[in-house]
């Protein structure tokens, strides 16, 4: 439903068919799997931990000598194999699914809306014209008082005028059509064909006889306009042009573009690095100044290039005249003013290519925090319900929401975070992983141990003994 809510303006209006709504549902949902896989696997283990603690076949498990380890090792195998097909769905079919979704998201969007005309509304949908009728007759398709705009070349255009008019397709059994069939393959077209009108056209400007713009009238009792509609279909767009994208990449993939993206990034700084140096006067100043300290100093040792050669004498400011000084300053403020335009632009290239390269290294990552996720949320869900002991669709639906929700504002906000730069991509992307860990292994380091730590009466128990040592001691003191 959301991802209807946010595509409803490209969808609406453009007589799709049915096949391709249920077919980017069925890739939408694809895309879902890994937001739903963790939940599933939390809220299951949840609920079979917890109606055998709760139907007391728990203890009776480990009453005949077995370990809650024993116990969940089946179950963790199953977890186990579960893992490594989210990891292959991740690598494999979601790029896939994605590359389909968004080709075919993108066809919706480049397909104009469903050829219709409104009575007394200007249609404006197909380029170059604007069509507007009083009256039509939606059973024989007949169309009353046609008046049409057609636009020209360097403002001259046509106004047709028309009794009445009747629309049909490209591909019925005309004539036109089938003299056409042989250029015009793969086009559809719509023919109007046009009864008792009039054709008013604007003609250039005739210089020659000093006359402004002439019309030209031409009268017809059947005429046929034929308009091209093959922006109204649904187009199969190639598939190439999201192949690069981070999203439709296997994790090989990945790491030969995170490669070939720092090669160039390195190799850009490394280039605007050399050039800045080779504009900037004082690198040339401070070579002349080292130079007459040092005379055996080189440029490799100033970390400069041979093709920088230094000047061979300095001029100062105050042996200018007034003339040449208010030049040399505003030579040096518009050389300067250059440089910082040049440096500014750079960093925000920099700061573009860091962010891309960043993309490319979270869709990394993301190939694997799945599979640790669906293990991690495990050992969390099947010790939480061993120590609930509540089975059912009610605590472990409670308890399994407010671990879901905190896996998921974890993994949101180090998402988050990585985009703003304030920590690295794989802190990030593995923020959740950090958190949880040490909460799946004091849950199932509790479970394994029959703690009560959610048993109300041992608290309360904990609590009466704490008052009652409060005032044996509150009396011995008095």
């Amino acid at each position: 439903m959301q991802f209807f809510w946010k595509y409803v303006d490209d969808l609406m209006g453009k007589g799709l068919e049915l096949s391709t709504l249920l077919e980017l549902l069925f890739y939408v949902s694809a895309t879902l799997i890994p937001l739903a896989l963790p939940l599933a696997v939390l809220f299951s283990s949840i609920m079979t931990f917890g109606n055998l603690a709760e139907k007391n076949e728990l203890t009776a498990l480990k009453s005949s000598g077995l370990s809650l380890f024993r116990i969940m090792r089946p179950m963790f195998i199953f977890i186990l194999m579960l893992s490594v097909a989210a990891f292959y769905f991740s690598n494999y079919i979601m790029p896939i699914a994605n590359l389909k979704c968004r080709t075919i998201i993108y066809n919706i969007q480049q397909k104009k809306p469903t050829f219709g005309i409104t009575e007394g509304v200007f249609y404006n949908d197909i380029d170059n014209y604007s069509i507007k009728v009083e009256d039509k007759n939606d059973n024989t398709g007949e169309l009353i008082d046609i008046l049409i705009y057609e636009a020209g070349i360097n403002g001259a255009g046509k106004t047709i005028l028309a009794e009445r008019g009747e629309m049909l397709k490209s591909h019925d059994n005309s004539e036109e059509d089938k003299s056409e069939k042989d250029t015009s393959r793969n086009q559809t077209f719509l023919l109007l064909k046009l009864i008792n009108g009039s054709i008013y056209e604007q003609m250039g400007p005739n210089s020659k006889q000093g006359i402004g713009d002439a019309y030209q009238k031409t009268f017809f009792n059947e005429a046929i306009l034929k308009f091209d509609l093959s922006n109204f279909d649904l187009q199969e767009e190639s598939e190439d042009l999201f192949k690069r994208d981070y999203e439709m990449m296997n994790y090989v993939q990945l790491q030969v573009a995170i490669d070939s993206l720092q090669v160039l990034s390195d190799k850009i700084n490394a280039d605007f690095q050399t050039n800045i140096q080779r504009q900037m006067l004082i690198t040339n100043i401070d070579f002349k100044n080292r130079q007459d300290k040092e005379p055996n100093v080189n440029m490799e040792d100033l970390g400069l290039e041979e093709s920088m050669n230094p000047i061979d004498t300095i001029i100062e400011l105050k042996d200018l005249k007034k003339m040449q000084y208010m030049a040399a300053l505003e030579g040096a403020q518009a050389k300067i003013r250059a440089s910082k335009d040049i440096i500014y632009g750079q960093i925000m290239m920099d700061t573009s290519r860091e962010f891309s390269l960043n993309e490319y290294r979270a869709a990394w990552h993301k190939k694997f925090t799945l599979s640790y996720a669906i293990l991690i949320l495990f050992f969390i869900g099947a010790p939480l319900g061993a120590i609930t002991k509540k089975g059912g669709l009610g605590a472990p639906l409670v308890f399994a929401t407010v671990f879901f929700l905190l896996y998921y504002t974890i993994m949101i906000a180090g998402e988050n975070m990585v985009e703003s730069g304030l920590i690295t991509v794989w802190k990030g992307m593995w923020l959740s992983a950090f958190i949880l860990t040490p909460i799946g292994v004091f849950l199932t380091y509790k479970a394994a141990n029959d703690s009560a730590l959610f048993d109300r009466d041992a608290y309360k128990k904990f609590f009466r003994k704490l008052f009652r040592r409060d005032k044996k001691t509150s009396q011995l003191k008095h």
